[in-house]
């Protein structure tokens, strides 16, 4: 009996301290967020073994690989598309260089050296949101394109275009025999065949072919050589289909793939020419058929749980090399090759981590960039040598954890970068991330604090006062237009005021006068255009409602240095043209066509403005797909100073609001520039008025801050900050406890009754002295946790209601502004706990 209480005793104990555990230790969530290099579209050279030419779309950006996708270049020149997506990517099979790409609202780009320029050859279309294009297998001048249920056709590679067909219903996929006689195009129930080049077409029901209508058509395709008169047709849900008699009448030759959706098909020749297929399918990978089952080619492929979650395919568009040895697959997660037709694949990295997002220069030269992912890099003497900065930085400062992320899960993606005004003297510089956190130096890049914004923000966009020294103040612009205020230099934020934000994943841009010390003025960019603040950022004015910047979207501010007498503003846009405003802002000159650029409705990528603005009046504009050009007459006129071969430009889709142009301080002296946008880890200094083009390499294998024994104290200390306050806790109530226990022992409370208690301890087991001590330090833990960390404590309906009623809210401010259909944090909880009596505009 005594040997079973006693097991009963122990598990009870072990029950209780597991107990303790729980309610003392909180397990942390993990952190994770994945910038994907989504890749679309892929096109190979039809002399790769020789030349190894690779083109692929990335996050809506050409980039260009000449060693088979192991390195990349970034191309835009003669791609002044403004549209959202290029939808469709072809290159010749005649190893003639030519190559066409198709926008959704710019039409079609050709390309005559494999990709490296373009022009657009849109002339005869009546409409230019492309869906699909397609290239004669025998001829480049032979191009078939599609604008919803028309199609097009050109015979001189794209010189003009003329409609030869419109149908009732968009088109789906289109293909040519390997002869080039034969062009079929499928919509929703109907095959549109063409022996004569698209002169006539005839058309049959998909159902009588022997086609499915209850799935799309993805891809029609021939194999080079024989067969002339075969082809094949993928389906998504219910096989592959081939045709003998050019596309008359058609059997099922592959069955379906269970569960996968099929995106792309391939035919390569097999032995004695014989047809090979392949299939991408969109959760799987690449399927291979053996003439009796699918055989699935995945070993190295990653499937990610977030392409589901945004309802996107982790895998699409299918590519061989001519000679069918090298294979290319596109994913959510970026570009898959494989050497043995599938049978193991490697992940290229196409959206380099290392990217540059943002770069600044400081008074004294030093200059600073921000990659992608990763890195912070400083660059003391004019960007020939760079180091890493680190110390403050490593990951466990963001994550609070000590484990070990995969390198797409790194959460430093940073966003902008900027010097303080007197970067010479107090070396103090910042840098933003994509989510919520700043980081600052206060030794030229040495070691960094880190700082969080009040509420987690997206996109955060640094404004630095121009009298820095005197009040130490930072401007943070969120993403979604809120505007958070520091004046301790950056060590903590607050919320001081709020703009409508726009709309899309750009960054916002945010100007602040160089009279900010006594005019108290700050413009940023927001729904409505430009937005104008005289009281530090409190109130707000949209000061471009009903004028064209109201729409123009995608804009950057630079103000003049000498703003306090000239009053004079630019904005660029990237469909709307440039904007100046000599007034601060009353009234604005709209440049649609700025001479010098020789094209109407410029995009424009980039803006600067020299640091002598009021003497030489020169303003830089960074045009897309045409280079970087040069007004000296306070943007009347511009020429070109560096040619488009240099993408000076951010990266396309990739969320930043660095400056991609920025003109060197001592500028006046050494008439030199400074730029990024390229897909390698470098930027661009440009001097002479651009005829003297250096690409500056960031090699940073050293670092300029070591961690050290003290570093690595704090962040130790740090990271278990909640653990060691909760075992702080616990051994004061341990403590506490026990003096209790033996205060009460040697006032003899405990014994009252004494004989009583021999008595009973006579006849009943008695409890041991450990046991009381537990019990009443359990009992001083339990009142302790019911007062500690109240404001993460969840409430009840009551009690929610009674505290922001208390604060002065009322029931439709709340539901209006939190029950949105979102989660709501714990921060926005937090916020109707604190009383006000201002609008809603002033809260958060």
């Amino acid at each position: 009996m005594i040997q079973s209480l006693s097991r009963i005793m122990q598990f009870f104990k072990l029950v209780l301290v597991v107990f303790v555990i729980a309610l003392v230790v909180k397990m942390g969530a993990s952190l994770a967020h994945r910038p994907h290099d989504v890749v679309t579209q892929i096109e190979v050279s039809p002399n790769y073994r020789q030349d190894q030419t690779v083109l692929i779309i990335v996050r809506n950006n050409l980039y260009r690989s000449s060693d088979g996708g192991t390195s990349w270049q970034r191309i835009t020149q003669g791609l002044d598309y403004s549209s959202n997506n290029i939808t469709d990517l072809k290159l010749s099979r005649q190893n003639d260089g030519l190559a066409f790409l198709g926008t959704r609202g710019d039409g079609i780009y050709r390309s005559s050296d494999k990709g490296l320029t373009w022009q657009n050859t849109s002339e005869g279309l009546d409409e230019l949101v492309i869906d699909h294009i397609t290239v004669s297998p025998t001829s480049s001048k032979v191009v078939i394109a599609n604008i919803s249920d028309g199609l097009y056709l050109t015979q001189n590679s794209g010189e003009s275009w003329q409609q030869v067909f419109q149908g009732k219903s968009s088109i789906e996929a289109l293909g040519f025999s390997n002869d080039g006689k034969l062009v079929i195009a499928a919509n929703k129930n109907q095959l549109l065949l063409s022996r004569d080049l698209g002169a006539t077409w005839q058309t049959s029901d998909r159902a009588a072919s022997g086609l499915p209508l209850d799935s799309p058509i993805v891809a029609i395709e021939s194999m080079v050589g024989e067969p002339v008169d075969s082809m094949w047709l993928a389906t998504q849900t219910q096989g592959i289909f081939e045709t003998t008699d050019k596309g008359k009448t058609w059997t099922k030759l592959a069955i379906p793939i269970s569960n996968e959706l099929v995106k792309d098909l391939k035919i390569i020749p097999g032995l004695q020419k014989s047809p090979e297929l392949f299939v991408s399918t969109a959760n799987t990978g690449l399927f291979y058929w053996n003439n009796q089952e699918w055989q699935a080619r995945t070993q190295g492929l990653e499937i990610d749980s977030q392409a589901k979650r945004m309802k996107q395919p982790n895998f699409t568009e299918l590519e061989f090399s001519p000679d069918g040895s090298v294979t290319f697959l596109a994913g959510f997660d970026g570009l898959f090759k494989s050497e043995d037709q599938g049978q193991k694949w490697q992940d290229l990295e196409t959206l380099g981590r290392s990217t540059v997002v943002a770069m600044a220069i400081s008074n004294d030269l030093t200059l600073a960039t921000g990659d992608y992912v990763g890195n912070i890099n400083i660059s003391s003497d004019g960007g020939q040598t760079w180091k890493i900065a680190q110390r403050g930085l490593e990951i466990p400062w963001f994550t609070r954890k000590f484990e070990s992320v995969e390198p797409n899960n790194d959460p430093r993606r940073y966003f902008d970068i900027a010097f303080s005004p007197n970067y010479d003297q107090d070396k103090t510089l910042w840098a933003s991330l994509l989510w919520t956190k700043v980081a600052r130096s206060q030794d030229g890049g040495i070691s960094w604090s880190i700082t969080s914004m009040p509420k987690e923000e997206r996109g955060l966009t640094i404004g630095v006062s121009p009298d820095f020294s005197n009040d130490q103040t930072v401007y943070i612009l969120a993403q979604k237009g809120n505007i958070y205020q520091s004046q301790n230099g950056g060590k903590d934020f607050k919320k001081v005021g709020q703009v409508p934000s726009l709309q899309g994943n750009y960054g916002s841009s945010i100007a602040i006068s160089p009279n900010f010390g006594r005019d108290s003025t700050l413009y940023v960019t927001g729904e409505k255009g430009i937005y104008k603040s005289t009281d530090a950022g409190k109130n707000w004015e949209a000061i471009t409602e009903n004028t064209a910047l109201e729409k123009a979207g995608k804009m950057q501010i630079v103000i003049s240095p000498g703003f306090a007498r000239d009053q004079t503003l630019f904005v660029s846009t990237r469909t709307r043209g440039l904007f100046q405003s000599r007034d601060g802002g009353i009234t604005w000159n709209q440049q649609l066509t700025i001479p010098g650029l020789g094209t109407d409705s410029p995009e424009l990528e980039a803006i600067a403005i020299s640091p002598n603005y009021e003497n030489d009046k020169t303003l830089v504009l960074g045009v897309l797909g045409l280079g970087l050009y040069k007004s000296e007459n306070g943007g009347q006129s511009f020429k070109q100073i560096a040619d488009a071969s240099l993408p000076l430009s951010r990266i396309g889709n990739v969320p930043s609001s660095g400056k991609p142009i920025v003109f060197s301080p001592n500028y006046i002296n050494d008439r030199t520039l400074y730029s990024f946008g390229s897909a390698s880890l470098e930027i661009f200094k440009l001097t002479d008025d651009g005829k003297i083009k250096e690409a500056l390499t960031i090699q940073n294998s050293e670092s300029i801050g070591e961690p050290n024994f003290i570093s690595n104290i704090r962040l130790v200390l740090y990271v278990y900050k909640s653990l060691l306050k909760k075992v702080l806790v616990l051994l004061v109530a341990l403590i506490g406890g026990i003096i209790i226990y033996l205060k009460l022992m040697r006032t003899n409370v405990l014994s009252f009754h004494l004989a009583q208690v021999h008595q009973y301890q006579q006849t009943e087991p008695s409890i041991p002295t450990s046991w009381k001590v537990l019990i009443i330090v359990i009992l001083i833990l339990r009142i302790f946790l019911s007062f500690a960390n109240l404001d993460q404590k969840p409430y009840n309906a009551d009690e929610v209601r009674g505290f922001y009623r208390m604060a002065g809210y009322t029931r439709p401010q709340i539901v209006e502004e939190v029950f949105n259909g979102e989660i709501i944090s714990a921060e926005k909880i937090l916020t109707y706990q604190v009383p006000t009596s201002a609008g809603l505009t002033q809260r958060h």
